[in-house]
């Protein structure tokens, strides 16, 4: 009975620390795209976690499961990855790697370290804290748009997963074509939460915050923004 009480309460313990991670609202782009997965992911001593087959499958490899094993081998354009459940070894055209964290099953779902997979397949990871999210970028020729002149301000464009197009004034000024009236709320509730202070203008929001003023609104359907000192 101490042993299944034991059990049970572990069991509580890691849903519960699955869950508050989860809750942080991680967001995961592929080249400025965002993933969908099956299940949210979650932080893991610092490592983001993520459903193994949704990234698998999202930087374009072939995903291949055995149950008895609890391992996938995971193939793209020759290459061969071999990831075990609660091994800390991935295998990579059959040379080992050395994880932070393993391959973990929770409720039924595989997870694996999203930085780990993703530079195996010869990717860039780059982790924002301003927006809670992780950038993958699978070229070198593929960039994200950033504000390079005010880096606290967060990125419309990453949040949403969509590209500016196209960008005026030296940087200052951001236009969207593709986004709608969720991406605008989704933008407000991270301005907010960074410490912007918001301003109704009208057909414009004004968020306002350590010197930087950013417009941020819908004009003849395309989302604009722009940042200037004030």
């Amino acid at each position: 009975m101490k042993k299944l009480v034991s059990f049970l309460a572990a069991c509580l313990i890691l849903a519960g620390s699955v869950f508050a991670a989860a809750a942080e609202n991680i967001s995961v782009y592929i080249d400025g795209n965002r993933l969908n997965t099956s299940r949210a992911p979650y932080l893991e001593n610092d490592r983001t976690m993520v459903p193994m087959r949704s990234i698998f499958e999202s930087l374009g490899c072939a995903v291949d499961w055995d149950e008895a094993a609890q391992s996938v081998t995971s193939k793209r354009d020759g290459k061969v990855i071999i990831m075990s459940v609660g091994s800390k070894v991935m295998y990579v055209d059959g040379g080992a790697v050395e994880l932070d964290v393993a391959p973990e099953l929770v409720y039924d779902t595989t997870f694996v370290p999203l930085r780990a997979v993703s530079e195996a397949l010869d990717c860039d990871v780059t982790w924002s804290d301003d927006t809670n999210s992780v950038f993958i970028v699978t070229s070198a020729k593929t960039e994200i748009p950033m504000y390079p002149e005010f880096e606290a301000v967060p990125d419309f464009g990453q949040i949403v997963g969509i590209t500016p197009n196209p960008v005026l004034d030296d940087g200052k000024i951001y236009c969207y074509e593709n986004a709608d009236a969720d991406d605008a709320e989704e933008y407000a509730r991270v301005m907010e939460s960074r410490g912007f202070a918001a301003f109704d203008a009208g057909e414009y929001v004004i968020y306002a915050k350590d010197n930087i003023s950013v417009l941020a609104g819908f004009r003849d359907g395309i989302f604009r923004i722009v940042i200037t000192n004030y």
